[in-house]
């Protein structure tokens, strides 16, 4: 049985509420995999999931996910309070990554490196300090 990317997010492990979706893309503008941001009332969970050509084929993906100080709300990085990280070969996400929410900001990011291309894929959180 094949999970459509719907299905398969749902599968990944983070519960909640989705507060931000946001896609890696390659230079020519397709969408290789997006960074899921969720919020379950106490903790933040992100997921990197694969997209289109990038589905069920293995390659090199990260993603990971700090709490903040509410001061570091809107700004570029933080001093993490507490970090979450996944990194490896998938053919469909990295993650599920958590950290605990309540009275802090988070900012999550992710990679993705795709067979036959070195170059690292990036996505941020925007503002990439946020949802607090």
């Amino acid at each position: 049985m094949t999970l459509s990317p719907q299905a398969s997010a749902a599968a990944s492990g983070c519960s909640g509420t989705r507060v931000e979706s946001r896609a890696a893309k390659n230079s020519a503008g397709t969408t290789l995999a997006w960074l899921n941001v969720y919020w379950d009332g106490t903790n933040n969970c992100a997921e990197l999931q694969s997209s289109g050509t990038t589905w069920g084929k293995s390659k090199v993906m990260s993603v990971g996910i700090a709490s903040c100080p509410l001061s570091s709300k809107g700004e570029a990085y933080c001093d993490s309070i507490d970090f979450d990280g996944d990194t490896g070969t998938f053919l469909y996400y990295a993650g599920p990554v958590r950290v605990n929410g309540v009275g802090k900001c988070v900012a999550a990011s992710g990679y993705i490196v795709v067979p036959g291309d070195s170059y690292r894929h990036q996505v941020f959180t925007s503002p990439s300090v946020g949802h607090c």
